[in-house]
């Protein structure tokens, strides 16, 4: 584990030659940034929290003393009239309720500014098809690197350079905790999975994202920052082995962890593996059990297909 947080295991330590699979463990969420006299709490983002998801949803403030319960209090229906009418959730006006009688009431709880706020949602499968939760994005990408180490052990597959399984923070904020991490292993490679939008769903324009729906297995990302040789190694394994994948491209940044290998250590051959989700950022995130499987599978075979010293030069 490194100073900030992001833990790693090695498989075949002390190569030259080192790779890296890679998913990010930090969950959106919020800091306590106001108590108010009466005792309400009031927020602001630690990462891409969505302030219009969050009246009536019940959370966790996390203190010395332990969780507080707590729950985002809104105005009932029957008094918003008027001007109040079509009052809608702003960063401004979200509270939280921890059912204090005042401020000095929350701060004995152990609550103060700078307190982490988590939702409380758990997980559940849904129709014996889909995971759902919160943070899925991305710890079920941590499930599914872990998922690769345990299959390499158990089909005694010697590779012949370092694995490195990372699961990096601070990913929702600026990629930060994988900037760090590869500048301490100084991998010759990296393969990334994050999530990515099922644009299928009510009110998105694929036009616009792209078309990606679940239960068609994993995304592969076209991107500068996607190092084309091992993209194409992927795709090839993907077709080999007979496992779905769709595409999909980024204009300039992915927006994950590939950006922050990719352009670390004079470069990094990197290439990015998504897991369609559906209602990202929300208590509810959404993943097919099928992609999470094929997922797994394409990071496996994958790995069996790059060689100590693989030479990633185009010309």
């Amino acid at each position: 584990m490194d100073s900030y947080g992001t833990a790693y295991g090695v498989i075949n330590p002390g190569k030259d030659f080192k790779v890296v699979i890679e998913a990010h463990a930090d969950e959106i969420s919020w800091f306590v940034n106001h108590i108010s006299k009466e005792g309400f709490i009031y927020v602001i983002r630690n990462g891409g929290s969505d302030h219009v998801i969050a009246p009536s949803k019940r959370v966790n403030i996390h203190t010395e003393k332990g969780i507080v319960r707590g729950v985002f209090g809104w105005p009932a229906i029957h008094t918003r009239s008027g001007k109040d009418a079509n009052l809608n959730p702003a960063l401004e006006n979200i509270f939280i309720d921890v059912g204090a009688k005042n401020r000095d009431e929350v701060l004995k709880m152990g609550i103060h500014v700078g307190c982490v706020i988590t939702y409380g949602s758990t997980l559940e499968i849904l129709n014996d098809r889909y995971y759902v939760g919160r943070a899925l994005d991305n710890r079920i990408g941590g499930f599914c690197i872990a998922e690769v180490a345990r299959l390499l052990k158990e089909k005694k597959k010697k590779l012949p350079y370092s694995l490195y399984i990372v699961n990096a923070v601070q990913e929702e904020i600026g990629l930060r905790g994988a900037e760090m991490i590869a500048h301490r292993i100084k991998p010759d490679a990296a393969i990334i999975t994050d999530v990515t939008h099922d644009t299928t769903t009510p009110m998105i324009n694929t036009n616009k994202h792209g078309e990606t729906e679940c239960g068609k297995g994993p995304s592969l990302t076209y991107a500068p920052a996607v190092h084309n040789i091992l993209r194409d190694l992927i795709i090839k394994t993907a077709e080999t082995k007979k496992i779905p994948f769709q595409r999909a491209a980024s204009s300039r940044s992915t927006g994950t962890d590939t950006d922050a290998f990719a352009y670390s250590n004079a470069g990094v051959p990197s290439a990015l593996i998504s897991l369609p989700l559906r209602y990202m950022h929300t208590t509810v995130e959404m993943a097919h059990k099928d992609d999470v499987e094929n997922l797994t599978k394409l990071i496996y075979e994958s790995l069996l297909k790059i060689e100590s010293g693989h030479n990633f030069k185009y010309f």
